[in-house]
């Protein structure tokens, strides 16, 4: 998996998955190292994680969920303080 590769809609997907096993979901099927690599890239484009951030927090509301906290586990659990200034 290359997310440079995914659209918008894709990276929601994984993310969504991806948040949903750390609240106790089912597992999202993602290796550690495809995990990694997301948030790696995550960290190192804003405009995709703001993309993908914002199309996930409107899927969110739609269904009932909270925007908030995912949008909280998405900059501190998943991609981690001071990921987003690494170069690629």
């Amino acid at each position: 998996m290359r997310p440079a590769d995914l659209t918008p809609a894709e990276l929601v997907d994984l993310l969504d998955d991806a948040y949903q096993e750390d609240r106790g979901g089912p597992p999202a099927g993602l290796a550690l190292a495809e995990r990694e690599a997301l948030a790696d890239y995550l960290g190192c484009h804003e405009e995709a994680r703001a993309e993908a951030l914002h199309l996930w927090q409107e899927r969110l509301a739609w269904q009932g969920g909270d925007t908030d906290d995912a949008a909280y586990w998405l900059d501190v659990e998943f991609v981690g303080p001071g990921e987003g200034n690494r170069a690629e």
